[in-house]
């Protein structure tokens, strides 16, 4: 497929995306990833590898995770978007002996920690 990023040509297939996918390791994912063979990848760090692979520089900062996320899924890789689950739960760890959730805030934080 022929694609052009921020004025840059250059062509991609989902073939060679695999390959590189297969010599790099997926960085941690905060939002977004690219699933490529079952492992999850930072959109922008897929893009940059594959960059890499065609003599292209060009810095993370030029490109956005949308723009990595076009090409990818019209390549045919599925996008999946992590949910920041336990957050919520480790926020109210936090808060253990601050608030109180069955009346008295000490004895529910001896509770928690028993």
């Amino acid at each position: 497929m022929e694609t052009v990023l921020r004025g840059r040509e250059f062509t991609a297939s989902a073939k060679e995306v695999e390959e590189i996918a297969r010599k790099i390791s997926p960085q941690p994912v905060r939002r977004h990833a690219i699933l490529v063979d079952g492992r999850r990848f930072p959109p922008k760090q897929l893009l940059e590898a594959l960059l890499e692979a065609k003599g292209i520089r060009m810095d993370r900062l030029a490109y956005t995770s949308k723009d990595a996320y076009y090409l990818f899924t019209r390549l045919g890789f599925a996008h999946v978007r992590t949910g920041e689950k336990g957050k919520g739960l480790q926020a109210l760890k936090g808060l253990t002996g601050i608030i109180s959730l069955g009346g008295n805030a000490l004895e529910d934080s001896e509770w928690y920690y028993e």
